[in-house]
């Protein structure tokens, strides 16, 4: 990670190779000949490009499959007769919906790196102690460098697509600055204890959000709120809850306690 010294800490060369498990991103167990530790416990800089070009395929494939899928079933709705309807749901429903789901699991699976946050939310003050910045800012985590990559995968992906579909100048930034922050948590590597609930647990919300967009006559199909009324509300009040838990009342409290750390450190 960012905080260990390259200048004694020898190096290894590791062989490039997709990414596609939790544990190809582990090297806890790699030694040197003389059985020390090397420097970076990341994966090959090579190894994360091919795999982000990896994902940003599967997820051109997603959408192909699921606008195709909707071109099939066409006749359900006169909604669905329009091709650049299907091209808007095939975004929401293929994309960001598979996307953004599994950072939500991936962020859900490694939870126990962050329980700390919890603890502290829930009354044990002492759950996370002012001694242990470093280790809560530097300590590298595979479960969190795995969600790390395919969320700025993701973002790849999203930062074209917010480009074709004319999302706006706010949107592309905001993909842009997401990729910028991702890279920099993998390379050279930091924040992974809070990476796990930013780039995971609350995209939970945010995968909601994205079938809720659908909905909408701006960024989405025009009429299918008011062709599925009921449909929308459901997922409004989805929404809503998950946002108060995710954004309104958990990402203050990681915020705060990793500006803390920061200050620290810095």
């Amino acid at each position: 990670m960012c905080k260990l010294d390259n200048g004694t800490a020898p190096v290894i060369k590791r062989k490039h190779s997709l990414l596609l498990t939790k544990e190809s991103f582990d090297f806890s167990d790699e030694k040197t000949a003389d059985g020390q530790t090397p420097f970076t416990p990341a994966p090959t800089v090579t190894s994360s490009y091919m795999t982000i070009l990896f994902h940003v395929l599967v997820l051109c494939v997603i959408e192909y499959i699921t606008n195709f899928v909707f071109g099939k079933f066409q006749h359900v709705h006169p909604l669905m007769e329009v091709e650049k309807n299907r091209g808007i749901l095939a975004r929401h429903f293929g994309v960001d919906l598979y996307a953004l789901g599994t950072c939500a699991i991936l962020g859900l699976k490694n939870v126990s790196v962050c329980k700390n946050v919890f603890d502290r939310a829930f009354g044990r003050s002492n759950s996370m102690p002012e001694a242990g910045y470093e280790a809560r800012l530097f300590t590298y985590h595979p479960g969190a460098q795995q969600l790390l990559l395919f969320f700025l995968a993701y973002n790849v992906k999203n930062l074209y697509d917010s480009y074709v579909w004319e999302d706006g100048p706010e949107f592309i930034f905001h993909h842009v600055v997401s990729i910028i922050v991702a890279w920099n948590g993998m390379y050279p590597g930091c924040g992974h204890f809070y990476a796990i609930f930013f780039m995971g647990i609350s995209e939970i919300s945010t995968c909601i959000l994205s079938l809720l967009a659908s909905f909408d006559d701006e960024y989405g199909v025009v009429g299918l709120g008011a062709a599925f009324p009921i449909t929308k509300i459901v997922l409004g009040v989805v929404f809503a809850i998950s946002f108060i838990i995710c954004r309104a009342i958990l990402w203050p409290l990681f915020f705060i306690l990793y500006y803390e750390g920061f200050k620290i450190g810095i």
